[in-house]
């Protein structure tokens, strides 16, 4: 459990220190904000941990890297473990801050998506009332107990996450940058089509729901599992449309709506080109269908005395993270399995 080791509250001074813990994303280790006297000056030194100052009021100057930086309210540095620098309060119009400090095994990552850098450590915050309130939260939640630390836990997530959304809306291009694998956006997605393949899906739609743009998650798909997310929720509708013309009774127009199409002759066409035959003529043949290609394309091939099961069972590996289906035949109580890439 994370100890509050030191509070301080004055009228110039306020703050809050912890004991960080080793093994964590993102660990507070002290925050606080300050008045500072004129000329005040803290360094030159080199921090062990990060530490961000966004600046509320007046001025001030910032050394770091060799170079010098005359800061202003809005302004926001980063001092990165191991980086010497200094920093001094205006003489006439000294500068009030405050501040965080954070380490853990994300810390550099959270940083940088917030536009912080070691190359880049200053910018211009314009959430500085927001990240203001998470300080105070922060420092309100400075007691000993369970209750506590899941606050103070939680304001420094918003914290970040606060200042993530201001980077965005500073540098639209960071938008384009992705915190996971591919795969984890696929996962997602898959899940989504899932529960929501009945209902009208938008891929678009769908990419903005799981926070990337529809030609990374495009990208993304064709690599995971060798198709698109248009293919693949096709693919999964017809399956699922198969599946309810050979074990139900319900007419082909109330199944082509069970599948997501409101229109009868728009899900026969597509029935028909994954098929091979129209889902009239599938359910009077009573045939099963074996899959035989790449990409769920479907032939009516009917083996002899071969009673046929056949699923699509996608499955990203370490090794090559390439699709595997797989296709199970049952013959005189053997069952044969095989395996095979798509591409």
């Amino acid at each position: 459990m994370k100890h509050v080791s030191g509070y301080t509250n004055s009228a110039r001074f306020r703050a809050l220190e912890d004991l960080q813990k080793d093994s964590a994303d993102l660990c507070l280790i002290y925050c606080g904000w300050e008045y500072c006297e004129p000329g005040h000056r803290y360094g030159p030194n080199m921090r062990t941990t990060y530490v961000l100052h966004i600046i509320r009021s007046g001025r001030g100057t910032l050394e770091i890297h060799n170079q010098k930086y005359e800061l202003t309210a809005g302004d926001a540095f980063l001092l990165c473990p191991d980086v010497e620098a200094w920093y001094e309060a205006d003489w006439e119009d000294p500068w009030s801050y405050m501040w965080v400090g954070f380490t853990g095994y994300r810390a550099q990552e959270y940083a940088g998506h917030a536009g912080f850098t070691k190359r880049t450590p200053i910018r211009k915050v314009n959430c500085g009332k927001e990240l203001n309130s998470y300080i105070d939260g922060i420092l309100e939640a400075h007691q000993l107990s369970y209750t506590d630390e899941l606050k103070r836990n939680g304001y420094l997530m918003l914290f970040f996450a606060t200042l993530m959304e201001d980077y965005k809306k500073i540098v639209p291009a960071i938008v384009n940058q992705h915190s996971y694998p591919g795969s984890v956006y696929v996962k997602h997605a898959m899940d989504y089509i899932a529960h929501h393949y009945r209902e009208k899906i938008k891929i678009s739609e769908l990419a903005d729901y799981i926070g990337v743009n529809r030609s990374y998650l495009t990208s993304s798909f064709k690599k995971a599992i060798g198709c698109s997310p248009q293919e693949y929720l096709v693919n999964l509708r017809m399956e699922k449309a198969r599946e309810m013309l050979r074990n139900t009774g319900m007419q082909i127009n109330a199944v082509a709506a069970a599948v997501g199409y409101q229109d009868q002759l728009a899900f026969s066409k597509i029935f028909k080109q994954h098929f091979g035959t129209s889902p009239k003529a599938y359910r009077e043949m009573g045939e099963e269908l074996q899959l035989v290609s790449e990409k769920g394309k479907y032939t009516t091939k009917k083996p002899k005395n071969v009673s046929v099961m056949v699923w699509s069972n996608y499955v990203i590996t370490q090794e090559n993270r390439q699709p595997i289906t797989e296709t199970y035949r049952r013959q005189k109580g053997e069952v044969e399995s095989c395996k095979d890439n798509i591409d």
